[in-house]
């Protein structure tokens, strides 16, 4: 029953991502045309940032198609981290976006340019009610949510929360005569993007790298390994996250003197259960090995 309602989500997933990608990669050609035809970089920054998550959207679009895969001889843990890189992927997009903005950003301070505010307000209103559906669109993050569609909803709420920027920018300029107020916002904006960013790239890094999951620690699980009444020493203690929430864990655990090989499986068997329980990690490989000697066969591993 779990596997087919995470198979329907996944599904439900790639389709609200396609139907996303689509009405970002439109609106950010509109974008852009407007933006240089008022000559707004505000507008250009919030148009660079939308095509990117355009692009963005179709890599989680892809990366939750390929997570979908299932495992095979070749790639025996399966494709769950296609999601993560995916993430990161549109991270290095995000960055490109923000230091070309930035940089045509300061060049618009230092030789400043008019722009025509009441088209920046009209852009950016249209702006916040595509974003704002994109938004609903993706829906709300759940705690085991792929990076990938992490990092398209972080996509859309950076734009929407530039577009809302846009608009301040254009009463501004429909209301002064300040010609910085536009490269400034442009600057806000991509602020605002790269600290969201550095945030999407460690998540992704630390899948990709294999680091231990923020939420349990190899000191934990180490910790449950010695709890165990037969077991001495815990040793070799590995965690790490296989993508789409699956995690997997291994250890050497040391028991006490002579043990059968009958009795170490029950140990293996009693460890494997309770690291589920508490921790959440289904696949859990533990190699017993003993003091001294062991009885009824020299191997014990399960």
């Amino acid at each position: 029953m779990t596997e087919n309602h995470s198979a329907h989500d996944h599904r439900h997933d790639g389709a609200r991502l396609g139907l996303a990608a689509g009405v970002n990669t439109l609106f950010g050609v509109v974008q852009i045309v407007v933006g240089l035809a008022i000559g707004s970089v505000v507008v250009l920054a919030d148009a660079a940032h939308q095509a990117v998550d355009a692009l963005g959207l179709i890599t989680a679009f892809v990366a939750v198609r390929i997570a979908r895969r299932p495992a095979s001889r070749d790639w025996s843990y399966g494709f769950g981290k296609a999601d993560a890189l995916g993430g990161f992927v549109s991270a290095l997009l995000l960055l490109g976006s923000v230091a070309w903005i930035t940089v045509e950003s300061i060049r618009r301070l230092i030789e400043p340019q008019p722009v025509d505010g009441a088209g920046v307000i009209a852009i950016g209103v249209v702006a916040i009610i595509v974003n704002g559906a994109g938004v609903l669109l993706v829906g709300h993050g759940h705690g085991d949510e792929a990076v990938s569609m992490r990092a398209a909803r972080l996509h859309l709420l950076t734009d929407l929360a530039g577009s809302v920027v846009v608009v301040i920018a254009g009463l501004l300029l429909v209301t002064t005569d300040l010609t910085w107020i536009d490269p400034v916002a442009s600057l806000l904006v991509s602020a605002a993007v790269l600290w969201s960013t550095a945030r999407l790239i460690r998540s992704a890094t630390a899948i990709l790298l294999d680091r231990a999951p923020v939420d349990v620690s190899t000191a934990q699980l180490e910790s449950m390994l010695v709890d165990h009444p037969d077991v001495d020493v815990a040793h070799h203690v590995h965690i790490r996250s296989l993508g789409g929430g699956r995690r997997t864990a291994s250890a050497h655990v040391v028991v006490h003197g002579a043990t059968s090989v009958h009795r170490s499986q029950e140990i293996i068997d009693d460890l494997a259960g309770s690291i589920d329980a508490r921790l959440g990690i289904e696949h859990v490989t533990l190699q017993v090995e003993c003091e001294h000697h062991c009885t009824d066969s020299d191997n014990l591993a399960p």
